[in-house]
């Protein structure tokens, strides 16, 4: 019996998209990825054009249709791998290279000087330079703009680092580099034809996944099963990288200084393909400041900040169209990001944290307090503080709530100044500030005869009782009137550190404190001189002030140092500012 001839391969593959079929953000991002690929493609900014271009017969807000060819495919592939080989240079040597070149450059460094303040010294540094190859980001190329190459800079490190730190997985940009077609473009289009014979068949094909396309994955585990997904969503997983953007995070030291830790990955989870439209907008808008050797935009204080921050350059866009300032718009293009912090640690890559940033009314706006807009100074200039404030602000709990932890931990040297204190801006100030904010809150609730929040009733009260007791026992005890001062605006240093010493001491004596202990240590010292809070506009202060004692006795305690760090340095108005 003859056999069935079988029918001839497809010259053109169609492949709808769903942005509800798609299983994870980084698909997501991956399909917006590849239609920002394709656009850019198209765009004037690509010259000389590819001989040919995945053809997109339709978008919708939610639905993306497109046509491939093999030609187009391997176009396409070619493009978004495209690569060089250029030179870098390095401190210390490679393992099995031997460098191109060896330099001794002479450069400025900054060193303690002799009466401990930073001071300027020239070093001599030896340099290797080496040739690698390097990702060129063409569609990313084409709308970064203003002389910010220190943001290709961070991706090209970021993709070297994180998907591509394994040398053996860096194989198609290193084919572009040597002007071959990249090798992952065939395999694309025979996936494609595979999974048109499959859908002939109302079935779906699968294949492998690398963790170099889908983040912690891999094709297969230790326990030999294999990682495995629809072919024609793999095929978007090439594409995520264009449009995640990526973070430093800062690691605070126990000396004060900060060092870079991994990478953060702020990965969009895209609701509408608007977003496509709006992405090139907002990569066009990166500031080329510098803090240190990144782009200042991209430092951030803890992981989850990648994911407000990118929410915060989109929401921008909607701002700069006329839409209202608390972002309403903004959840319908892109609901969420989804951020991931990753080091390469030796030979692996390691997951420090993970997590995903829901928009809501008014989570930006409140970020904006806290962090600030892009080219201002922050209003808080102290990365525990913000980091504390950021805590709270993302896991929707109170602003004071993340410190307890936070100043259980850390010593006290970085909440009340010290002789040597750490090469931080000062905490004390900052909490200062906040404290002022919610008092400024508060009496504008009750000069609009509404209720206030309790706790900023609270907040401020605790700050009354502290700053009273600290001035009353320090006028006592050394003959330092801090009233007097504040009204000639000037206080001598030996009252400044009276004051220093008072608050120390009693930070580390109710810090150590718990329930039953603290509240008598609490109730002991700050009423032992007379306290007078008033029955006007809130009455009842003192009953209220031994309700929260005895049962929110921690919320007590946290707004209590937060109170003996605001008042534990009272300098003269011109020595008041942040440094």
């Amino acid at each position: 019996m003859a056999r069935a001839k079988s029918a001839p391969a497809p010259t053109a593959v169609t492949v709808t998209y769903d942005l509800s079929d798609l299983p994870t953000a980084q698909h997501k991002a991956g399909l917006a990825g590849l239609l920002f690929q394709i656009e850019h493609m198209n765009g004037t900014g690509k010259s000389p054009k590819p001989k040919a271009i995945p053809n997109v017969i339709e978008v919708t807000t939610t639905r993306a249709t497109i046509e491939f060819t093999s030609e187009s495919v391997q176009c396409l592939f070619d493009d978004l791998y495209a690569a060089e080989n250029a030179q870098v240079r390095s401190k210390s040597k490679w393992a099995n290279t031997d460098p191109l070149r060896v330099e001794e450059v002479e450069e400025e460094v900054e060193v303690e000087g002799k009466d401990g303040k930073p001071a300027k010294k020239k070093v001599k540094t030896k340099y290797f330079y080496y040739s690698q190859v390097q990702p060129c980001g063409n569609a990313l190329q084409q709308h970064i703009k203003n002389g910010t190459k220190d943001w290709l800079k961070l991706w090209r490190e970021m993709l070297w680092a994180i998907p591509r730190g394994n040398p053996t997985t860096r194989k198609p940009y290193e084919e572009r580099a040597a002007g071959k077609s990249c090798g992952e473009g065939a395999a694309a289009w025979a996936n494609l034809i595979k999974f048109e014979a499959a859908r002939t068949k109302n079935t779906f094909h699968t294949d492998e996944v690398a963790g170099s396309l889908w983040l912690g994955a891999q094709a297969v585990n230790a326990e030999s099963v294999p990682f495995e997904g629809r072919v024609e969503q793999t095929l978007l997983l090439h594409f995520w990288p264009l449009v995640a953007q990526v973070y430093v995070p800062q690691r605070l030291q126990p000396d004060g200084t900060n060092e870079f830790a991994g990478f953060v990955l702020a990965i969009p989870e895209v609701a509408d393909l608007q977003f496509v439209s709006d992405y090139p907008v907002a990569l066009g808008e990166l500031r080329k400041d510098l803090r240190g050797y990144r782009p200042a935009e991209s430092v951030i204080d803890l992981p989850a900040e990648g994911g407000l921050s990118f929410l915060e350059h989109l929401a921008r866009l909607t701002t700069a169209k006329g839409t209202d300032t608390d972002y309403s718009k903004l959840t319908y293009s892109n609901a969420s990001v989804e951020f991931i912090h990753l080091e390469k640690q030796g030979n692996n890559v390691k997951t420090l944290a993970a997590g995903r940033v829901v928009s809501r009314p008014g989570l930006l706006g409140q970020y904006l307090r806290v962090a600030g807009r892009v080219g201002e100074k922050p209003p808080y200039a102290n990365p525990l503080f913000r980091r504390g404030l950021l805590l709270a602000l993302i896991e929707d709990r109170p602003w004071y709530q993340a410190f307890g932890k936070l100043f259980a931990e850390w010593d006290v040297s970085f909440f009340v100044p010290s002789d040597a204190p750490p090469k931080l801006s000062w905490f004390w100030a900052d909490a200062r500030n906040k404290l002022n904010e919610v008092y400024k809150k508060m009496s504008e609730a009750l000069n609009a005869q509404e209720p206030p929040d309790e706790d900023d009733l609270l907040a401020t009260k605790v700050r009354s009782l502290v700053g009273t007791y600290l001035d009353a026992r320090l006028k006592k005890d050394g003959g330092y009137d801090f009233a007097k001062y504040r009204e000639e605006k000037k206080t001598p240093a030996e009252a400044t550190e009276a004051r220093r010493k008072l608050a120390e001491r009693l930070f580390l004596e109710l810090r150590s404190r718990r329930e039953q202990a603290f509240i008598d240590h609490f109730t002991n010292t700050f009423f032992a001189i007379g306290q007078y809070l008033g029955n006007k506009p809130v009455p009842r202060m003192f009953e209220r002030i031994a309700k929260k004692l005895l049962n929110e006795s921690e919320k007590v305690k946290i707004l209590t140092l937060m109170a003996l760090s605001a008042n534990s340095y009272v300098p003269s108005p011109k020595k008041e500012k942040v440094q």
